[in-house]
């Protein structure tokens, strides 16, 4: 019967990757940490963030993508 639970070293990986996800998230400004995590955590879409705050849909996008590419160049320098 195989065994369906992660290998240990797979679940130190990502205990090390959730670590530095969250270091690079406190890395971002409050506006674009919150945009980030209620889209993609907590599901939101991009048009329901830009209801919430009132901005153009495009804004919103714009907010979030730089704050993608910021967490890309950290999690990259790591």
């Amino acid at each position: 019967m195989a065994d369906d639970e992660p290998r240990a070293d797979q679940m130190l990986m990502a205990t090390e990757d959730g670590e530095k996800l969250r270091l690079c998230m406190e890395e971002l400004d409050e506006r674009t940490r919150w945009c980030i995590r209620s889209a993609f955590f907590d599901g939101s879409t991009y048009a329901e963030l830009a209801h919430r705050e009132n901005i153009p849909l495009g804004t919103m996008k714009s907010w979030i993508r730089r704050g993608l590419m910021r967490l890309k160049g950290c999690l990259g320098n790591g």
